[in-house]
């Protein structure tokens, strides 16, 4: 029998009990009882068809009016999975947003889980939803660009939120060079996400062990967050840096070659600044690779000279050798930001260190000297932890 046979006898059928031609009720139940059957099989045919939709491709819009019609096929289970699981692990990932749209409608897979988005697999033991699936490296067939434009499409309907990405650790399964253009694009949308994402006590780039991701995150780092010195320094609850871990995680000759390869091509990160200021003690290392970055300023218009001078004199005298080499420009150069000649920067904070501030203006003492007769400034010079006051024309 063909469908337009069994249609044709469903007619027949809807109008002979419509018209009450026909008043024999135990053969309207059995006809109801094999009617609701072939309906069962019918959502049953189509339950597991949809989880096949990559090997028989229907348009987006055949998706559509099937779940629409049979809406339990959205929630039909193939080995523990739902079809939009299904989709989004193999070869017909393209088809997730159409499937979301029609489960968040339908609450497939529970009220709060965007249809079937955050449902976790129940056969993954590290806790993957959907969007694990759909994103990371391990996805099958990983279609790069086609992933991505899902992802946008996801996005658009509000189905993939900003918090997703820190929330459900997006980066760390797409920091991979298979799938760089999901993991730029998350970037681009939350560069926040590089530092606040966390793997259980720790930011993430402590975790990562891999060579090619530490490059892609690293590189990320240095161009969403420059100003910290990208995420080399971000330190972990145990108060220990990125770069500490990373040197006994990778090796602090892999560590300096991954590094390398971002910084050369340009030439013009002042990676030192950060290093002298926040990991002194590996000068020698970061010198040796670095040399050029002697030369350079920060975004604040910084020597490496200024940057050390401004973080303090307890940071100098951790870089004691640098103090002696100041030049006589460098000495009558005032910092950008703070306005302070070397000589004051010595000479303000709790670790004020006068006799290095005295030996500045022993060199040249005309920093002293008045700009105008009428102009002066007041300078506040700190003494064993004491303030105090002075006319001074900084």
């Amino acid at each position: 029998m063909n469908i337009s046979t069994f249609q044709s006898n469903l007619d027949f059928i809807k109008s002979l009990y419509f018209h009450e031609e026909w008043k024999d009720e135990d053969c309207k139940n059995r006809i109801l009882a094999a009617v609701k059957e072939c309906n069962e099989k019918i959502e049953e045919a189509f339950g597991k068809s949809i989880h096949k939709l990559g090997d028989h491709t229907p348009s987006f819009e055949a998706v559509e009016k099937v779940a629409t019609k049979f809406p339990s096929t959205l929630s039909y289970q193939v080995g523990g999975s739902l079809p939009i699981q299904s989709a989004a692990g193999n070869n017909a990932f393209e088809y997730v947003p159409v499937l979301a749209k029609e489960g968040v409608k339908y609450e497939v897979g529970g009220e709060d889980a965007r249809g079937g988005l955050l449902t976790i697999d129940p056969f993954e033991d590290r806790g993957w939803n959907t969007l694990h699936w759909l994103f990371a490296v391990l996805a099958n067939g990983n279609n790069g660009a086609k992933r991505l434009n899902v992802m946008k499409e996801l996005r658009k309907m509000g189905l993939l939120l900003k918090k997703d990405i820190q929330e459900y650790q997006l980066l760390r399964y797409t920091c991979d060079e298979k799938c760089k253009e999901r993991f730029e694009y998350l970037v681009n949308w939350d560069p926040n996400a590089l530092v606040e994402t966390r793997v259980i006590s720790m930011p993430l780039i402590h975790s990562l062990t891999r060579e090619d991701a530490l490059f892609l995150f690293l590189k990320a780092g240095f161009e969403k967050h420059p100003n910290i010195g990208g995420l080399l320094f971000v330190k972990d609850d145990a108060e220990v840096n990125a770069l500490d871990t990373i040197f006994n995680q990778t090796g602090k000759e892999k560590t300096m070659e991954i590094l390398h390869r971002i910084f050369s091509p340009q030439n013009n990160y002042p990676i030192l600044h950060h290093v002298f200021v926040k990991s002194p003690e590996h000068i020698p290392t970061f010198l040796n690779k670095f040399p050029w970055a002697t030369q350079l300023r920060d975004h604040h218009g910084r020597s490496l000279q200024q940057a050390v001078l401004a973080a303090g004199p307890d940071i100098m005298n951790a870089n004691n050798f640098l103090f002696p080499m100041l030049t006589d420009d460098q000495i009558r150069e005032k910092d950008p930001i703070t306005t302070l000649y070397p000589f004051a920067s010595m000479a303000v904070g709790e670790d004020a260190d006068l006799e290095k501030s005295f030996y500045l203006l022993r060199r040249h003492p005309s920093v002293l000297e008045r700009r105008s007769r009428s102009s002066s400034s007041t300078m506040t010079i700190t003494v064993t932890g004491k303030k105090r006051k002075r006319s001074d024309p900084v």
